[in-house]
C-alpha cells in the first residue's frame, strides 16, 4: 500500500546494486536523508525505510533490479516505506509503477538526492564529515566519481540515454571532496566515473585528468589511489606512465578494451585498433615496473564470427592481464547495435564468454603463482567470523595493491592479528586461481 502524506524520518536501511558510481550516489542519498532527521537502521526489518537503488546497463543488470526490488517488496512490513533510485527508473518508470505497486516513491537519476523531499521531510544536504555522504564501504576505502554522464558514443551503450552527456565536477569540489575524505580516515582512494580519461573535456582545454590527479596527490593524502574506467583512446600515456612512477597513482590500471578485431571495434564506436592497443599496453608495460593491468571484454556483438572470437582470446593471452571482465553482449532497446544485422545467438555469446574466462583463470592463476615467497603490503578489509573463513587458521581478508575492492580477487591472512584499516606485511605461502594466501611477517 502507497504511503499516504509525508513520511516522518524514522530510519533507513539501503540495498545498492550495480557499479561505484551507482554507489556513490547512494552514499549522498543517505547522507541526505541523515540531514532531513533519519539515521542508520540496525537491520533492514527494524527500519522505516527501505531503499533499493538500481542498475540498468543491461539486461541482466535489470532483471537483478527488478528481482531485488520484489524481494524488499515481499519482506515489507506495515509501516514500512519502500523507495526505488537510480537508473532501472530512469529507464522502465511507467512499468515498474504499474507492475510494482509495493512501492512509495521513485526517483529516477536526476531526482535521487531529492529523495527526503520526497518523502515530505524538510531540510535535507547532509551533515556527514566524508563531504556529504555516508559510506557504505568499509570506512578506509572510498570511490571518488569525478564526473557523470558520458560524451562517448559506443553502438551498444545506454549510458547517455540514461545518465545524459558527460557533465565534470569542478576541480576544486572534487579536490575538497577528497581532503574531507582523507581527514575522515579514508586510506584507500578509487578514481571513478563513466569514463574517467574524459574528466575536464567539457570544461576546456585548461582541465584534464592528470593535472587534476597531481593536484590530488599533493593536497590529500591517501595510501593507495587507483584508477578505474580508463578509455583506451583517451590516455595519454606519458603524463599517466608520469605519476605513477612518482608514486601518485597506484600501478594498477583499470582499461576496458570491449573488443580487439578491427571490424567488431568500428561497429561498436571504439575509436582505436588492435595495433593502437597493442601500443598502448606495450608502452604501459615496459614504462611501469610490476604493472597490474585489468580490462574488459564483450562476446557475442552482432557480426562477430568465430574468427573475431579467436582473435580476442588470442590477445588476451598475448597482453596477460591480470584481471578480465567478460561480458555477453546484450541487445539493448533504442541503441544503434540492437538494429545491426547478423545478432549472435545468446547461446554463442555465452559460450564464447565462458570460454574466454576460463582462459582468463589460467593467467590469473599464473600470474599469482609468481608472487609466491614474496612479500607485499597489504591493506586489510575485514576480520572474517569463523563460518566466513576459507581455512579455520584464517582471519582476516585485505588486498595487496593489485586487488582492487569488490571486482578482484583477495589476499587472506594466517591468524587473527591486524585491524580492518591497517596495512601489514606479509609474505604470500599460497596462489589460488584468484586469491592469494600469505602470513604476516614481524
Amino acid at each position: 500500500m502507497k504511503a499516504e502524506g509525508p513520511v516522518v524520518p524514522g530510519t533507513y536501511s539501503f540495498f545498492n546494486l550495480g557499479c561505484p558510481k551507482n554507489l556513490v550516489d547512494a552514499e549522498r542519498v543517505a547522507a541526505r536523508l541523515e540531514g532531513a532527521g533519519w539515521r542508520a537502521a540496525p537491520s533492514p526489518r527494524e527500519a522505516t525505510l527501505l531503499v533499493v537503488t538500481t542498475c540498468a546497463f543491461i539486461e541482466s543488470a535489470m532483471e537483478e533490479s527488478v528481482e531485488e526490488i520484489l524481494r524488499v517488496g515481499a519482506a515489507k512490513r506495515p509501516g514500512q516505506t519502500l523507495a526505488v533510485l537510480g537508473c532501472l527508473v530512469s529507464r522502465e518508470a511507467e512499468a515498474l509503477r504499474r507492475l510494482i505497486p509495493e512501492v512509495d516513491v521513485f526517483c529516477d537519476v536526476r531526482e535521487m538526492l531529492l529523495l527526503p523531499e520526497k518523502l515530505g521531510a524538510a531540510g535535507g544536504g547532509g551533515t556527514d564529515a566524508a563531504a556529504g555522504r555516508r559510506l557504505f564501504t568499509p570506512p578506509h576505502l572510498a570511490y571518488l566519481k569525478i564526473s557523470d554522464g558520458c560524451a562517448n558514443r559506443c553502438s551498444y551503450c545506454m549510458i547517455p540515454m540514461i545518465r545524459g552527456d558527460l557533465v565534470s565536477r569542478s576541480k576544486g569540489e572534487i579536490l575538497a571532496e577528497a581532503a574531507e575524505l582523507a581527514a575522515a580516515g579514508v586510506r584507500e582512494l578509487t578514481v571513478v566515473a563513466q569514463d574517467t580519461t574524459a574528466w575536464g573535456f567539457d570544461r576546456g582545454a585548461s582541465e584534464n585528468l592528470y593535472d587534476l590527479l597531481e593536484a590530488l596527490g599533493d593536497r590529500a593524502r591517501f595510501e593507495w589511489i587507483r584508477l578505474m574506467y580508463l578509455h583506451p583512446a583517451h590516455v595519454n600515456v606519458e603524463r599517466l606512465v608520469s605519476l605513477v612512477r612518482g608514486g601518485a597513482i597506484c600501478p594498477y590500471l583499470d582499461i576496458p578494451i570491449q573488443h580487439v578485431s578491427d571490424a567488431i571495434l568500428e561497429r561498436m564506436g571504439r575509436p582505436y585498433t588492435r595495433r593502437d592497443l597493442e601500443s598502448l599496453f606495450e608502452r604501459l608495460r615496459s614504462s611501469i615496473d610490476d604493472l597490474i593491468l585489468r580490462t574488459t571484454v564483450m562476446t557475442g556483438f552482432p557480426g562477430e564470427t568465430e574468427t573475431h572470437s579467436r582473435e580476442l582470446a588470442d590477445f588476451l593471452q598475448e597482453i596477460s592481464f591480470d584481471h578480465v571482465g567478460v561480458f555477453a553482449y546484450s541487445p539493448e532497446p533504442g541503441t544503434h547495435a540492437r538494429r545491426f544485422k547478423e545478432q549472435v545467438p545468446t547461446r554463442v555469446a555465452v559460450a564464447r564468454r565462458d570460454e574466454l574466462l576460463d582462459i582468463q583463470m589460467d593467467i590469473s592463476q599464473e600470474h599469482l603463482s609468481e608472487r609466491l615467497g614474496s612479500e607485499l603490503k597489504v591493506l586489510i578489509d575485514a576480520a572474517l567470523p569463523a563460518d566466513e573463513r576459507p581455512h579455520r587458521n584464517i582471519g582476516r581478508a585485505g588486498r595487496f595493491y593489485g586487488q582492487a575492492y569488490d571486482v578482484d580477487g583477495v589476499t587472506y591472512l594466517k591468524g587473527n592479528t591486524g585491524a580492518p584499516g591497517t596495512f601489514v606485511r606479509a609474505r604470500i605461502i599460497e596462489a589460488q586461481a584468484y586469491n592469494l594466501i600469505a602470513e604476516i611477517t614481524p
